[in-house]
């Protein structure tokens, strides 16, 4: 399964980087590597569907990736707003810059994690007591 998720993103990343003017290349790239891992999910579900003779809970497992795709979502928009803003006040140079890509990282981090808790993402509870993971 890993050797489709990374043709897929291959496929992807070269498509990018061919038809995209080079300012847009990475961030395409980002986009085709979130494309290939949801087309890995998708094949992950199926596999998994087949293996368990059906009795896969799609609703339980789209609804925990919707979730986790709008705390995705809203922690990108809030991180690049943060580094924006620090960017916006301090200018250029490297201490500047190192600044605001720190304040947008851990912007996007605490949004991610705020938005996953309200929308109480079970997972997240594996985070705060260690002992309740199922695995170890």
């Amino acid at each position: 399964m890993a050797l489709w998720i990374a043709a897929v993103n291959i496929v992807l990343a070269t498509a990018c980087h061919l038809l995209l003017p080079d300012r847009w290349a990475v961030t395409g790239m980002a986009g085709g590597y979130t494309l290939s891992c949801l087309a890995g999910l998708a094949l992950t579900a199926r596999r998994l569907r087949g293996r368990t003779g059906g009795r896969l809970d799609d609703g339980a497992l789209r609804r925990t990736y919707t979730k986790l795709l709008v705390a995705a979502g809203l922690a990108a928009v809030a991180g690049w707003a943060a580094d924006a803003a620090c960017a916006a006040a301090l200018g250029g140079g490297t201490v500047p810059t190192a600044t605001a890509l720190a304040a947008g990282s851990l912007t996007l981090v605490l949004v991610y994690l705020g938005v996953a808790r309200l929308t109480k993402v079970d997972e997240l509870r594996g985070l705060r007591r260690p002992q309740d993971r199922p695995f170890r």
